[in-house]
């Protein structure tokens, strides 16, 4: 078999390789895999939220006549459904449902507006859950169209 043969042989066995858009399935993604992920920890992340607001209000460091809006109650069911939501869509993510990348970007939006309407309540911890939401949107824009995680 000669060099040219071999070069043939091993790039028509690399057609099928992850990330490769010639091959016959969809394209897979790491920033998808990664974004699925990223979904997942700040659905928990606003799951705990969620919980510390309805259980422990003292926790916060204003109370609930401080708050842009609602109170604490109302706050609590947010970020539960909200936390619930994206740890489902993470998971769809995951799971490589094509149709999951449009709710992601749609809960890391609502999640960016609602954390800056709880500022408030817990600075820096809104901060960090707006910077993870922020990385949720860019995973899920820059990844391929028809792309789905590894």
């Amino acid at each position: 078999m000669t060099a040219l043969e071999q070069l043939c042989r091993q790039r028509t066995a690399m057609s099928g390789a992850v990330g490769d858009r010639t091959s016959r399935g969809p394209v897979t993604s790491s920033w998808l895999s990664f974004t699925g992920l990223m979904i997942c920890v700040a659905g928990i992340f606003n799951v705990l939220d969620g919980l510390t607001a309805l259980m422990k209000r003292d926790y916060y460091q204003v109370t609930a006549s401080r708050l842009l809006f609602f109170d604490y109650t109302a706050w609590g069911v947010i970020w539960l459904v909200l936390g619930i939501a994206q740890f489902v869509v993470g998971g769809a993510i995951l799971a490589r449902q094509p149709w999951a990348k449009a709710p992601g970007i749609a809960l890391a939006a609502l999640v960016i507006i609602g954390r800056f309407a709880f500022l408030n309540a817990s600075p820096v911890w809104s901060i960090i859950v707006i910077a993870f939401s922020v990385l949720i949107i860019y995973g899920l824009v820059v990844s391929p169209a028809g792309s789905v995680a590894l």
